[in-house]
């Protein structure tokens, strides 16, 4: 549950990919959510159309707006 959503316009949750030869996942923020504890987390479309759910917790990435993403990060966030 979220206490506020606004926007994340051009921010990106990027993680390492399970096999350390494959490049990384790059997920594309919808919004920001705001727990009732305070917490920011990252929201990116879920499996249920028009849901949001957190990036995976299991992942340990690093948010970084558009302008901070690699070449190769770039390319791989206009894949589907």
């Amino acid at each position: 549950m979220y206490t506020q959503i606004i926007p994340a316009t051009d921010w990106f949750f990027v993680h390492p990919d399970v096999k350390e030869s494959a490049p990384p996942t790059v997920w594309h923020l919808a919004a920001w959510g705001l727990t009732p504890e305070g917490k920011v987390v990252g929201l990116v479309g879920g499996s249920v159309e028009g849901c949001l759910v957190g990036v995976p917790r299991a992942a340990k990435g690093v948010y970084l707006h558009r302008d901070q993403l690699s070449e190769a990060e770039r390319q791989l966030m206009v894949k589907r």
